[in-house]
C-alpha cells in the first residue's frame, strides 16, 4: 500500500494506493485511531457516511479498476498524531496496514494565557494563537486559507483590508467559551466571530469541524472583518452583513477542489429559505436588523432561517442588480446613508418595496443549471428501471426449464431488451455537471449488452466457453452497477432533489 505524502501529519489529508488486487471485487476499508476505535468515514462531500439506520459509518466499500488498482483519500482535518490502522476485508480476506500521522514542528511559539492557556505563533502569516489539540498542519493550513482567502476576497469585490487580522483558533466549544469570557465577548450560539474592539481584535474560531466548513467559518468571519472596514465602523444591519458573509463564504469555497462539499450546502440553505417563503414563514427584515436580537436566537429552525433568508436577500440584491450590489450598500452606509437610503440608492427602489419584490422573487426561485440536470436524471432514472425489469426478466428466465430454442429466444430478447439502454441514453443529453456520470452510465450499459451476448451465444451454440466468459464478466458488472447508482444518488444528494 502507498500512502501519500510519506511523511503525514496530523490535521491533513492522507492519499492511499493498493495495486495487484483482483479487478472489481469490492474492497471493505476500515481507519482506526491510535486508541484502536474505528473512525467515522468522511466523504469527498465533506459529510459522515452514513449507513441505513443514519448511524455514522466506520466502513466503505471500494471497488478496484480494471487494472486492479484502487486509490481512496482520508480527510483528516481532526486526526490526532499517532499510528493509524487500515483494515482490508478482500473480499473475505482480511489484512491490516498501518501508518504514522505527525505532529508538525515549528518555531516562532510562544505560551500565553487567554483564559486557557494558548499558544502563539508569529511567522510568515498572521499571528495566531491556538489552544491545545489543534494540530500545527491544521493552523498552518487556516493560515494560509486566510490569506487565499483575502485574495479572493479583493479579486471580486476590489475589497483590501490594511493588515490580516490576528486568528485565535480553539479546539472545541468549552476552550471557546472560556477564551470568549476572558475576552469580554458573549458568546451566543457562533462557532466563530470577528471581534473589531477591545483587546485583542481579531478572527475566533472553532476547530473541530470537517475541512471544508472549518475555511468556510474562516471566510466568513473574515468578510465580516472586511465589511466593518467598508462601513467605517458604522452599525449594519444584521441581515445584511451576515447575508453579505455567507455569501462569499460559499462563492470563495465554490472556487475551491471540493466545490460539491459548498454546493450542497447552498442548495440546501437556498430550498430551506424558498420553501420558508411559500409558506409565509420568512422574518420581515426589520426583525433581522439587530445584531444582539440575531446573536440571542436560540431555536436551531429560527437561526437556520434567519441565514438562509440573509444569504438569499443578498443572492437576490447581487443577481438582480448587479454583483457588488451588496458591498455597495455596505459602501453607501460607511458614507453616512441610512440602510433605507442605501438600498434606494443602489436599486432605485423603497426598502419595502424591495423587501417585497425579494420574496417575490424567492418564491419562485429555482437554479437552472440544476433544473437541467434534474432533467437528466429523470431520463436515466427511467433506464435504470428498464434495467432493473431486463435484470429481473433475465432471473426469471433463468428459473424456469426451457428447451434450446427458448432459451436461445429468451436470450435474445434480453440482448435487444439491453440494446435499446443503450439507444435510449443516447437520445438523453447529459449537462456537463453530468457527463462522467453519463460516461459511467454508457459503460455500463454497454457491458451489459456484451455480458448477456456472450450468455445469448451460449444458449445458440452450447460451446461453454461462452457460458465461462459472460459468468466471468459479473463481478464488473455488479461493481459497476453499484457505481453507477452511488453516483446518480451522490448528484442527487449534492443538488439536494430527493430519491
Amino acid at each position: 500500500m502507498t500512502v501519500t505524502p510519506e511523511i503525514a501529519f496530523s490535521g491533513r489529508d492522507v492519499s492511499f494506493g493498493l495495486s495487484g488486487l483482483t479487478p472489481w471485487r469490492k474492497v471493505t476499508i476500515t481507519i482506526s485511531g491510535p486508541d484502536g476505535v474505528p473512525s467515522p468515514w468522511i466523504t469527498d462531500d465533506d459529510v459522515n457516511l452514513v449507513d441505513s439506520s443514519g448511524v455514522k459509518s466506520t466502513s466503505a466499500t471500494l471497488y478496484p479498476t480494471e487494472s486492479g488498482q484502487l486509490e481512496w483519500k482520508r480527510y483528516g482535518i481532526n486526526d490526532e498524531a499517532g499510528t493509524w490502522t487500515v483494515d482490508l476485508d478482500l473480499d473475505g480476506s482480511a489484512a491490516g496496514i498501518e501508518y504514522t500521522m505527525n505532529e508538525l514542528q515549528l518555531g516562532g511559539e510562544e505560551p500565553i494565557t487567554i483564559g486557557v492557556q494558548m499558544t502563539r505563533h508569529t511567522g510568515s502569516g498572521p499571528t495566531t494563537y491556538y489552544s491545545s489539540s489543534v494540530p500545527l498542519a491544521l493552523m498552518v493550513d487556516l493560515q494560509q486559507q486566510l490569506n487565499t482567502t483575502a485574495l479572493l476576497m479583493e479579486d471580486r469585490t476590489g475589497a483590501t483590508v490594511a493588515q490580516l487580522p490576528d486568528l485565535y483558533l480553539m479546539a472545541n466549544r468549552e476552550i471557546m467559551e472560556q477564551v470568549a469570557s476572558a475576552t469580554g465577548v458573549d458568546l451566543g450560539f457562533e462557532d466563530g466571530y470577528y471581534k473589531g474592539f477591545g483587546a485583542r481584535p481579531g478572527i475566533y474560531m472553532r476547530t473541530d469541524f470537517l475541512t471544508t466548513e472549518a475555511e468556510r467559518l474562516l471566510t466568513h468571519e473574515y468578510v465580516h472583518m472586511v465589511s466593518d472596514e467598508l462601513a467605517n465602523g458604522r452599525d449594519l444591519a444584521a441581515w445584511l452583513t451576515e447575508g453579505l458573509s455567507r455569501y462569499y463564504e460559499y462563492d470563495v469555497s465554490l472556487s475551491g477542489s471540493r466545490a460539491d462539499a459548498t454546493k450542497l450546502r447552498v442548495y440546501r440553505a437556498a430550498d430551506a429559505a424558498r420553501d420558508a417563503a411559500q409558506a409565509g414563514g420568512l422574518f420581515s427584515l426589520n426583525t433581522l436588523d439587530d445584531q444582539s436580537d440575531w446573536n440571542a436566537r436560540t431555536d436551531q429552525n429560527e437561526i437556520s432561517l434567519q441565514y438562509n433568508q440573509s444569504y438569499m436577500a443578498i443572492r437576490f440584491l447581487n443577481e438582480t442588480y448587479g454583483p457588488l450590489s451588496g458591498v455597495s450598500v455596505v459602501e453607501d452606509i460607511g458614507r453616512g446613508l441610512t440602510l433605507s437610503q442605501a438600498i434606494e440608492s443602489v436599486t432605485g427602489l423603497t426598502l419595502a418595496v424591495f423587501e417585497t419584490q425579494f420574496v417575490r422573487w424567492l418564491e419562485g426561485w429555482e437554479d437552472s443549471s440544476r433544473l437541467t440536470v434534474s432533467d437528466y436524471l429523470s431520463g436515466l432514472d427511467l433506464l435504470l428501471a428498464d434495467k432493473d425489469a431486463l435484470l429481473q426478466q433475465r432471473s426469471q428466465d433463468i428459473s424456469v426449464p426451457m428447451t434450446a430454442g427458448e432459451s436461445s429466444i429468451s436470450r435474445l430478447a434480453l440482448v435487444r431488451s439491453a440494446e435499446d439502454l443503450v439507444t435510449g441514453l443516447q437520445h438523453i443529453s447529459p449537462p456537463e455537471d453530468a457527463l462522467d456520470l453519463h460516461q459511467e452510465a454508457a459503460e455500463y450499459f454497454n457491458l451489459i449488452v456484451e455480458w448477456l451476448n456472450l450468455e445469448f451465444q451460449h444458449a445458440e451454440t452450447r460451446d461453454d466457453t461462452y457460458r465461462v466468459r459472460a459468468n466471468q464478466m459479473i463481478p464488473e458488472v455488479d461493481a459497476r452497477e453499484a457505481l453507477l447508482q452511488r453516483g446518480v444518488s451522490n448528484r442527487k444528494f449534492v443538488l439536494n432533489l430527493g430519491d
